[in-house]
């Protein structure tokens, strides 16, 4: 693995990956209620960067994340489910997405380990 590919890994692949997996609590929460859901990147007092339908952003770079319900007492247990089950699916889902993509870049080493 070279420097570059490490590099890449830790300073962009474990964030976007992080994000996408707090993307995916969120679509539980937003598919499963009518709550609205907010999505963390880095510290958790960060004012709101973007707002895509009901999933609020609040992202400064970094390697944790979490995702929280508007009024998460407030859900019942299909729709807890839901949230719960939402990151891990996500998770998979872009699982799935690197291994094609690590298969269609076999031939450039850095670009097929990042993904791998």
């Amino acid at each position: 693995m070279s420097i570059l590919s490490f590099m890449l890994l830790y300073v962009v692949g474990i964030p976007i990956s992080t994000l996408l997996h707090e993307i995916g609590h969120a679509l539980g929460v937003i598919v499963c209620s009518k709550e609205r859901a907010h999505v963390y990147l880095g510290a958790k007092n960060l004012p709101e960067n973007l707002r895509i339908g009901r999933i609020h952003f609040h992202i400064r770079w970094g390697l944790f994340g979490f995702c929280t319900p508007q009024k998460g007492s407030s859900l019942t247990r299909k729709q807890s489910l839901g949230f719960i089950a939402g990151g891990p699916i996500m998770t998979l889902a872009v699982l799935l997405f690197a291994s094609y993509l690590a298969r269609y870049f076999a031939a450039y080493a850095g670009i097929h380990y990042f993904f791998q």
